[in-house]
């Protein structure tokens, strides 16, 4: 495994310092290209039904399915772009000693494209040109969002050591959680501002974020020139099972997540929570986003006591508890209390996923299994869109659940799968 030269800026820490500190300052800034991100992907699926709408002069509802199937195929696409960039951004790291041309390429292209999207249908107008560069268009943003995903995400490797990654994370996770509550708290208002506002706001925010994080790079502590060490960057085939480990576990959890949060608590608000209180969907939807943001600080210092993985499989198996019960449906009191135990365990899921995969191989393979790991996800998202376009109408709630709780229970099977073969 190669080891950068302490005299790049964006050369690893120290690694008795990493074993020891997180640089908060960089993952604060990693934490604003998250957040970014984010906001990017919630005005691309707010105003995406709106734009085909226009353009293919479609319905609502079949403007909504057409978005869709884009998700869908973008999501496919995921699972290759995001590891075979997470790869490459390996390869550039010891190449260049800075995974940051990298990143920085797939903003620039991504924002262009982003740009452009509102753009042509303000411009182009409804015919047959526009009709075929409007979805190209959204698949190569998409494409470009994924292509610096993992490159970005793996850089918390650099900022923290290993026992300190998940409280790294949950800074990640508290940022990503707020900016997501934005969409079932604010569509309105976002829809209000226009596209052209909307996508030049989100895309000035993920520069932004980008160029934050390229600054704070710059005052990493540097490894002192009689430490520097080189060595052969780790083979790929040495750990196969590895990596296909990490895939397994973003694939199960994706669905897992899925299914808890766009199935399971939407239907168990409707059905006991929004007439008990009064309040709209909307809103009960984005308090539960920033209770689980928040709440990602706490679970962030567990994970100082308890091992990560360790951890997330005991989170794992307390969330299929809580679907136990959610199923037997106490009333609205026990299933806030219920959800609310939930929460607290996908918080600690969220803040262990991207330590995981960075302690599952070298650092020299760092990109690559968090590429691996997005690929999961993304994959599991595509599948489920696929095969279940309409799952409020062909899966029950019972079975929506049980569905839910085997996913999270397969995913701590295989990670302790994982521990044995890494304990090896």
């Amino acid at each position: 495994m190669t080891i950068a030269s302490a005299s790049d800026p964006n050369s690893d820490p120290n690694p008795e310092q990493k074993s020891t500190k997180i640089l908060w300052l960089q993952v604060w800034s990693l934490a604003s290209v998250q957040g970014a991100i984010t906001l990017s992907w919630i005005a691309y699926g707010i105003y995406l039904p709106k734009f085909i709408e226009q353009v293919f002069g479609y319905p609502p509802i079949q403007a909504q399915q057409f978005t869709a199937v884009l998700l869908v195929l973008e999501s496919a696409i995921g699972v290759i772009v995001e590891p075979l960039f997470g790869g490459l951004s390996d390869r550039w790291q010891r190449w260049y000693s800075s995974r940051m041309p990298l990143i920085v390429a797939g903003v620039i292209a991504s924002t262009a494209f982003f740009i452009g999207l509102p753009s042509i249908v303000i411009f182009g107008g409804a015919n047959e040109v526009t009709r075929i560069l409007l979805p190209c268009l959204a698949i190569l943003w998409a494409l470009m969002m994924a292509s610096f995903r993992s490159p970005v995400m793996c850089l918390l490797g650099a900022f923290a050591g290993s026992s300190q990654l998940p409280m790294a994370g949950s800074v990640l996770t508290l940022v990503g959680g707020v900016i997501g509550s934005i969409r079932p708290l604010a569509t309105s208002f976002i829809l209000s501002l226009g596209a052209p506002i909307t996508f030049a706001i989100a895309s000035f925010t993920l520069l932004a974020g980008v160029a934050s994080l390229r600054t704070a790079m710059i005052y990493m502590p540097q490894k002192p020139s009689s430490e520097t060490e080189v060595t052969e960057p780790a083979k790929i085939k040495d750990f196969l099972s590895n990596l296909a480990i990490v895939l397994l576990v973003g694939a199960l959890i994706g669905l897992g997540m899925r299914l808890l949060m766009g199935e399971v608590l939407q239907r168990t608000l409707k059905a006991e929570i929004v007439g008990s209180t009064g309040l709209p969907i909307g809103i009960l939807s984005g308090s539960i986003l920033i209770f689980q943001a928040v709440i990602a600080l706490g679970t962030g210092a567990v994970s100082k006591v308890i091992d990560n993985k360790r951890l997330m499989m005991i989170s794992f198996g307390v969330i299929a508890f809580g679907l136990g019960l959610l199923s037997l449906g106490y009333g609205a009191i026990a299933s806030m209390l219920i959800i609310v135990l939930l929460l607290i365990c996908v918080s600690a899921v969220n803040n262990g996923m991207v330590a995981f995969a960075l302690t599952m191989v070298p650092k020299s393979l760092s990109g690559l299994t968090v590429g691996l790991f997005f690929g999961g996800l993304s994959g599991a998202i595509a599948l489920f869109g696929y095969l279940i376009p309409r799952p409020a109408e062909m899966l029950s709630t019972p079975n929506v659940i049980l569905l839910t709780a085997i996913a999270f229970l397969s995913a701590g099977v295989a990670i302790a799968f994982g521990e044995k073969i890494t304990s090896r």
